[in-house]
């Protein structure tokens, strides 16, 4: 189970990353970007405090009469509970981070879709809204005006 959730954990910061490296940047990405360092920490001292605590349970198998063992126990458990804790709110926070950043490239998506569709002419419709110029052939019009004998 822990595995699973280690690989998810970094198949989602490599993809992070590379989409860092690939874009200027926004706000948004930013905010996903310091999530994903923040859950990725909070994992790492997550995984060093169950390995104390692993060691402290082989330690207390050794020696089971040692009364300070079972006091190092207990606050063990406390601890990693509040790490565990920590580290499901630091996952939340990412995966709201990474939901505003999703939403933020559709929106940036569909102002290029508007600006693309904006360069139609208002003063025709139709095909001939897609014209820049009075005497500009569209994709297409080439081979029609072939097949009517002009060239």
């Amino acid at each position: 189970m822990m595995k699973r959730f280690l690989l998810t954990a970094i198949a989602a910061g490599s993809m992070f990353f590379s989409a860092c490296s690939l874009s200027g940047g926004s706000a948004a990405q930013t905010m996903a970007m310091d999530r994903a360092r923040a859950y990725e920490g909070m994992y790492k001292a997550y995984m060093e405090a169950e390995e104390r605590y692993l060691n402290l349970l082989f330690n207390i198998e050794r020696m089971p009469d040692e009364e300070e063992l079972w006091s190092m126990k207990r606050e063990q458990m406390m601890e990693l509970v509040q790490l565990r804790e920590m580290m499901l709110n630091a996952r939340t926070e990412l995966d709201n981070a990474v939901q505003e950043w999703e939403k933020y490239l559709i929106e940036m998506k569909d102002e290029a879709k508007q600006d693309k569709a904006g360069r139609s002419n208002p003063n025709f419709t139709g095909t001939d809204a897609l014209r820049t110029s009075p005497g500009q052939l569209l994709p297409g019009e080439i081979h029609s005006s072939k097949r009517n004998g002009f060239q």
